[in-house]
């Protein structure tokens, strides 16, 4: 685009050709920026999309994963995959100190406790 006439002075015919190619440029200019800004929205979205696709995944595959129990005597533990990421769990029964054996099913036979040693 050339820089607009300001050291002559023009014949209105002229200045009117002048301002139209200057608003057609400011237009197209005006048009990509728009069009820039509608990518960067789309692509946001997109990502947006794609975030919580991935988290109601991961909240499907929570669900399918079961709780896990662990019994010690009288005492129940018990044990979610997200304390098992966390590490957020009872390893061992707090009174007799024995590794706890934990399993998804909440009916299995129980550990027996030793209890305290004096």
């Amino acid at each position: 685009m050339n820089p607009p006439v300001t050291d002559q002075s023009l014949f209105n015919f002229e200045q009117a050709i002048v301002d139209a190619e200057a608003a057609a440029a400011y237009a197209r200019q005006q048009a990509k920026l728009a069009a820039e800004a509608q990518r960067a929205i789309l692509k946001r979205q997109a990502e947006i999309d794609k975030s919580y696709r991935q988290f109601k995944r991961t909240e499907k595959r929570k669900e399918r994963t079961p709780d896990e129990y662990a019994q010690c005597g009288i005492r129940h533990y018990f044990r979610s995959p997200l304390n098992v990421a966390l590490g957020n769990y009872w390893k061992h029964c707090h009174d007799c100190g024995q590794l706890l054996i934990y399993t998804s099913d909440p009916n299995a036979t129980p550990q027996e406790c030793a209890g305290r040693k004096p």
